[in-house]
């Protein structure tokens, strides 16, 4: 193709024809200017079309670990209610005025056990953090980088330090709980001895177990009701990701 750009552009100037030639090779850069520009802008749809693949991947990585915060948010108030079952147990006992049973806590698989179930904040950051490593502003939707940023650097941590603060007392509580079991005794089985220490009868008649069973409520309830509050809000942000995503 250049051979034959340089052979017509010889035979001008061997024919003498100037201004011919002087608006060939004007013809000529034109084309060229217009070839990179189409280089350019092919180039250019590339970029942007590989940038949008790797944005709408991140956008779908972030949408499944929130999900997944989603499930592990809701069995942490799993966790809670399992506390409150326990509680609303021993009160009804409480109200009765019924003598403290052995098999309460002895039992593994008592409601007794859950007394001491705690709930951790945690969530994934792992998307977001490889997103800003790359360039927060890889995220074309305004509003939807905007949720984004605020999700992960304000809303998480405000809900994991509301939840936090929440359970401080939670080792204090159990030590309380422990305080109330006596000195220890042995109780025989078939094969073998085992060494625990026992509750008085009367514990469900002690104030002091009665407000710390309050206590522990209102921290389940407390705990509880942030998850409740937080778990709508990521859904919705969820939601915002999936109609990001079925743009495309």
């Amino acid at each position: 193709m250049i051979k034959f750009f340089r052979k017509i552009r010889q035979n001008l100037l061997s024919e003498g024809k100037t201004g011919k030639y002087l608006k060939y090779a004007i013809g000529e850069i034109v084309l060229v200017v217009i070839g990179i520009l189409i280089a350019l802008q092919i180039n250019t749809w590339n970029g942007e079309k590989k940038d949008r693949a790797y944005e709408l991947k991140m956008l779908t990585e972030v949408k499944s670990t929130l999900e997944k915060d989603i499930e592990y948010f809701e069995w942490m108030i799993e966790r809670t209610n399992q506390v409150d079952s326990t509680i609303n147990l021993l009160s009804e006992q409480i109200i009765s005025k019924s003598t403290f049973i052995d098999s309460l806590y002895l039992n593994k698989q008592s409601k007794w056990n859950y007394l001491r179930k705690f709930t951790f904040f945690r969530y994934n950051s792992g998307p977001y953090q490889a997103i800003q490593s790359i360039g927060i502003d890889k995220i074309s939707n305004d509003s939807l980088r905007n949720n984004l940023i605020n999700f992960y650097d304000f809303t998480y941590p405000f809900y994991k330090e509301l939840i936090t603060r929440t359970g401080k007392d939670y080792d204090n509580q159990m030590n309380t709980l422990k305080s109330f079991r006596g000195n220890t005794e042995v109780l025989k089985n078939q094969d073998h001895y085992d060494y625990i220490k026992k509750y008085p009868e009367d514990l469900l008649q002690n104030q002091d177990f009665i407000t710390l069973l309050s206590e522990i409520q209102k921290r389940t309830e407390d705990t509880k009701y942030y998850y409740e509050d937080l778990i709508p809000q990521i859904q919705d942000f969820v939601n915002q990701i999936s109609n990001e995503i079925k743009i495309d």
